[in-house]
């Protein structure tokens, strides 16, 4: 089975549109969305309808789409802005969807969640050694997928030692370890922060036990116009074409 695990849209129609445009080209069987469908962007019903749209797919909520439910969230003053505005112009279906989403699931011994294994209770951040340790910890899959940091990475846990790969190259194919456990992160689809403004989503085979790294061009441009003429935080557009 082939599951193309992406996270991390932020109301980017175009970016989502690119990246399931890609995918479909790689003969994926199952979708995992892996949170924050909303948030920043301007078109946050017309992503959500278009998720809708994917058959044999899983929705685990991100701390965007929680706090667009009405979750308290301590957040950057852009960004709760964009919470704000994205509250004021949900449809009852988005919201409804948004409220549906999960904490997190599991499938074929790995753990699928947005930003840990902690679902809503925490949203801490995993990439520094502390928190790497921590979420071993907390789980005992062997392999964990996750989103929240915007920045694709692969970690492998071997003789309590970890090593990191930070933001793998389009088209890299990293083997799933049979003896180590390991963290993936899929980045971002639409605001990724690791320097390049291309989606960036991962296809896992199950088959092949290997995991896929893609970047997708979009149409930032134009996502970036769509946020400005929405009123919404100039810096939140002007990010898009830098990848940060």
């Amino acid at each position: 089975m082939r599951l193309a695990i992406f996270s991390d849209i932020h109301s980017n129609l175009e970016a989502l549109q690119a990246f399931i445009d890609h995918s479909f080209k790689k003969k994926v069987n199952l979708y995992v969305c892996l949170g924050d469908v909303v948030g920043y962007g301007a078109n946050p019903n017309s992503c959500i309808n278009t998720l809708q749209s994917l058959q044999g797919s899983h929705f685990i909520v991100g701390n965007h789409d929680n706090a667009a439910t009405g979750a308290n969230h301590n957040m950057v003053k852009d960004a709760a802005a964009a919470i704000l505005w994205t509250k004021e112009r949900l449809t009852q279906n988005s919201l409804d969807f948004l409220k549906n989403m999960r904490e997190k699931i599991e499938l074929s011994n790995s753990l699928f969640c947005h930003a840990n294994p902690c679902g809503t209770s925490d949203w801490y951040y995993i990439g520094e050694k502390s928190f790497i340790s921590r979420t071993f910890y907390l789980t005992k899959v062997k392999t964990l997928f996750a989103g929240h940091t915007h920045v694709a990475s692969v970690i492998t846990r071997k003789n309590f030692l970890c090593f990191y790969i930070r933001k793998p190259e389009d088209g890299a194919v990293i083997p799933a370890a049979s003896l180590n456990r390991q963290i993936f992160n899929c980045g971002s689809i639409g605001q990724p922060r690791d320097g390049d403004p291309r989606a960036s989503y991962i296809i896992y085979d199950t088959d092949k036990n290997v995991v896929e790294f893609y970047r997708v061009t979009y149409n930032y441009d134009l996502a970036a116009k769509k946020i400005l003429d929405a009123g919404l935080p100039k810096s939140l557009a002007l990010r898009l074409a830098k990848g940060s």
